[in-house]
């Protein structure tokens, strides 16, 4: 069965959108972007892999992605596509994560933080009471203050 991987961009405080469901909070750091001379060599990889192999995005309803090779995904078909995958699935989801995180159907976080504390919005952890345990599996610092952490499920 294929892993799954979910990459998402959270803020400190651990909100995917601020109150109004905006994203521009977002700082732009060159070095994030996987086609510039400033990334790095992971970055660069990252990118030329997020452009060419195939990328599942959650969603509740009928959204195009109009991203290439991207496909809509409801969270009920991830079983079905973890059986069928060659290799490691990418999902990018907003609220939608906490379904697949609740199943748990990810094997893999992997999020980019940034600097700045909303105090409220969509939480990227629901607050179900439920513990589980993580092992940081690397991380990045880039100009902005973002960071990128990588984090697989344990038992």
């Amino acid at each position: 069965m294929a892993e799954m991987f979910l990459q998402i961009s959270v803020s400190l405080d651990g909100y995917i959108e601020d109150p109004n469901g905006d994203i521009e909070w977002m700082t732009s750091d060159t070095s994030l972007a996987g086609d510039t001379k400033d990334a790095s060599p992971d970055l660069i990889e990252q990118a030329r892999l997020m452009n060419t192999l195939p990328k599942y995005v959650l969603t509740s309803g009928n959204e195009r992605t109009g991203w290439a090779n991207a496909h809509a995904i409801r969270a009920d078909d991830v079983p079905g596509l973890k059986r069928k995958a060659k290799g490691p699935i990418a999902a990018f989801a907003g609220a939608g994560a906490q379904s697949l995180l609740a199943r748990g159907m990810v094997d893999e976080i992997r999020l980019i933080q940034y600097p700045i504390l909303l105090g409220a919005g969509t939480p990227l952890f629901a607050d179900d009471g439920v513990r589980r345990r993580l092992t940081l599996i690397g991380s990045e610092t880039f100009e902005s203050g973002a960071t990128l952490q990588r984090y697989r499920f344990t038992s």
